[in-house]
């Protein structure tokens, strides 16, 4: 049986050299537990030098997709988290071929591998996108699927078997699922491909700041936020997260584009920031967090406006030194 989670002092992060990982993994240092990254290191050496060095920190250089070390890299581990994957609708439309592996194939015999060697949590990440465009719904976990990209079809589709086949094997490790709202705020390995924190970048830098029709509605959530929610997982009774699904986010960040464009207004008032009419964005969706609230106590902790101001005063100190280079996003 899995073990209480208080005893939970060794984790493994496929993908903990990322955007969020690297805020996750410093978030379960300070905590007291060990944390093992596997990491292809995708965007260079560079990319995880910094968070290697961290006192109980072992850093595995390697693919998911590698069977083998998949299961050397669980080894005395309690929980895995797979945040590892081809993120993001650019990346996966350049090789849908290699995104089918990695975020279809890679992730079920992920969850193979932790039933082996006896892992005893294990937590799925995904997105608020597989809700696909829902305009005027008010969405919860119970609400239907209709992903409208490769990346949220592919999401969806781990999600519908890993939640199966745990609750088929009446055993480890416990699956949760995690539904992510869209992600913003600073990271050692922030991505300036994400829609709040690119904005920032170009309104501070360039002066001008382009939204595209503004109607569209969005869930926004800090990755701090993000990171806590998965050490809520963790901590959590068993019983409260088995095959469970979880949105993350906060029913006050749904908001319109228009919206964002009104706070990056405050926080960079010499900035353009133009509305352009346009069709809206078809992943346009609004999403209820009531859920993980009532039964995990979590709630968001970072105001958009405060996440977004501290991306604005880490361009202005200097980081990154080179905030157009392509270590910091996903996408060409």
């Amino acid at each position: 049986m899995p073990v209480p989670s208080s005893s939970l002092k060794s984790v493994l992060i496929a993908g903990g050299a990322g955007y969020i990982g690297q805020v996750l993994t410093r978030q379960l240092i300070a905590a007291g537990c060990k944390v093992t990254i596997l990491d292809r290191l995708l965007h260079g050496f560079e990319q995880g030098q910094t968070i290697s060095l961290l006192p109980g920190v072992e850093m595995v250089e390697g693919d998911i997709r590698d069977t083998e070390l998949v299961a050397w890299s669980m080894r005395d581990q309690q929980a895995a988290i797979l945040l590892a994957a081809l993120v993001g609708e650019k990346a996966c439309d350049l090789s849908p071929e290699e995104t089918w592996e990695v975020n279809y194939r890679a992730p079920l015999s992920f969850f193979q591998a932790a039933r082996r060697v006896g892992i005893h949590r294990l937590i799925f990440t995904s997105t608020d996108s597989c809700y696909g465009a829902r305009e005027g719904e008010k969405l919860d976990e119970e609400s239907p699927l209709a992903p409208l990209t490769l990346y949220a079809r592919l999401k969806a589709q781990v999600e519908t078997e890993l939640l199966d086949q745990s609750r088929d094997w009446l055993g480890v490790p416990v699956v949760t699922v995690l539904r992510l709202a869209t992600v913003y705020g600073l990271s050692d390995r922030i991505r300036f491909d994400l829609a709040a924190n690119l904005l920032v970048r170009e309104a501070l830098l360039k002066g001008r700041a382009v939204i595209y029709s503004g109607e569209q509605w969005r869930p926004m959530v800090s990755v701090s936020d993000v990171a806590r929610a998965f050490i809520k997982v963790l901590e959590a009774p068993t019983s409260l997260v088995a095959s469970e699904i979880f949105n993350v986010g906060s029913d006050r960040q749904n908001i319109q584009f228009k919206e964002l464009g009104n706070i990056l207004k405050t926080i960079i008032p010499n900035s353009v920031i133009e509305t352009i009419p346009a069709d809206p964005d078809l992943r346009d969706y609004y999403v209820k967090f009531g859920k993980i609230s009532r039964v995990l106590a979590f709630n968001a902790q970072t105001e958009l406006f405060d996440g977004l101001q501290a991306v604005k005063v880490a361009l202005e100190n200097g980081f990154p030194a080179d905030p157009y280079a392509r270590l910091w996003r996903n996408t060409q």
